[in-house]
């Protein structure tokens, strides 16, 4: 049999989608978290390829730091850095949260991340293997602005026409109680409401005053998509502890044991957002004009460890739910598992 009959054959065997539509959701809300945490990784090996061969602008030798890693847009790190960002963006965008604050903090943060990438900081620095200039700098965020802003305005004009259509739904009928259903589609609201202020405030103040908003939209954007992500860790933090907290009192109520309890697992979203509502105060202080890159490089460390921590938690269920955090009370800590609750598998 040809080569061409066989691969015939195997079209005509592999009809329709390989896995079922359960495995595919949690699959792909499985591979976008890992692609968070890959592209973090690339963004540090960029930077740190480039300390190696980096010196100061004057001469000189011995290797030294950017001020910031946003000023590593003036270096080769610059591709890495604005690929890195907007794919970080579109990543917290798609994602859906476990709670819909969560989605409506992700959803923040995704947006402004595009914003960092494409209006740089005006701080050169000193540090490089090679330094550009700031000559094209107005012109770069003129283009690259405005066809950002025509995207967005696409993207909020489709889910307002979704939304008149009733196309969008918080969640499956039945799923939550009605009073649950009805607050999830107000946050819902909300966070769109506040989107569209966002938007148009942004859009005013890049079509009226230029200047302002190049001067000022890098790090208005920066210093407020870290605060969403902080917020998105402190939700996840207090979601995961009521989940738990309602998974361990049905455990008791179905319970014959003797009543001793089991040691309770670090709730490590906690610690994540301790850190991260630490830090400024920790770095501040003492770090001078390296402070942007000590919180930067600390705030995106934690955020990383987020990440990690959170796709190993939701590996087998893509949004947290009490039978998955049942899991993890029940099984000891390592390699997730790769079985996927499908339709007819029960977790």
């Amino acid at each position: 049999m040809g080569i061409g009959n066989q691969l015939r054959e195997w079209a005509e065997r592999n009809v329709g989608a390989a896995e079922s539509d359960d495995a595919v959701v949690v699959k792909t809300t499985r591979y976008l978290r890992l692609s968070m945490i890959v592209l973090v990784i690339g963004l540090a090996a960029a930077i740190l390829t480039e300390y190696s061969k980096s010196h100061l602008k004057g001469g000189g030798s011995g290797h030294c730091w950017q001020p910031s890693i946003s000023a590593y847009y003036y270096t080769p790190v610059q591709l890495v850095f604005v690929g890195a960002l907007v794919a970080i963006g579109i990543t917290l965008i798609v994602l859906k949260g476990s709670t819909e604050l969560e989605d409506v903090f992700l959803n923040f943060a995704g947006i402004l991340a595009p914003v960092v990438a494409f209006v740089p900081t005006p701080n050169v620095g000193e540090c490089g293997s090679v330094l550009t200039d700031t000559a094209n700098r107005g012109v770069n965020i003129s283009n690259n602005v405005t066809a950002l802003l025509i995207m967005a305005g696409v993207a909020l004009a489709v889910l307002a026409l979704l939304k008149w259509l009733d196309q969008p739904a918080t969640s499956p009928p039945g799923l939550k109680a009605p009073k649950d259903e009805a607050l999830a589609h107000r946050i819902a609201m909300v966070g769109y409401v506040a989107v569209g202020a966002l938007y148009i405030a942004a859009l005013a103040l890049f079509l009226l005053n230029r200047p302002l908003f190049n001067a000022k939209a890098h790090w208005g954007a920066a210093i407020t998509m870290f605060a969403f992500i902080i917020l998105a860790v402190i939700n996840n933090a207090i979601n995961f502890y009521f989940t738990r907290k309602q998974v361990e009192a049905e455990r008791a109520a179905n319970s014959t044991a003797d009543g001793s309890k089991a040691a309770k697992p670090l709730n490590r979203y906690a610690v994540i957002a301790a850190l991260m509502v630490a830090t400024p105060f920790a770095v501040v202080p003492w770090a001078g004009d390296y402070k942007a890159i000590w919180l930067e490089a600390i705030l995106i460390t934690l955020f990383t460890a987020f990440w990690v921590i959170q796709t190993q938690e939701l590996w087998n269920h893509g949004l947290r739910t009490p039978e998955g955090v049942l899991a993890t009370l029940q099984e000891p800590q390592g390699a997730p598992r790769n079985d996927i609750p499908g339709p007819d598998h029960a977790p």
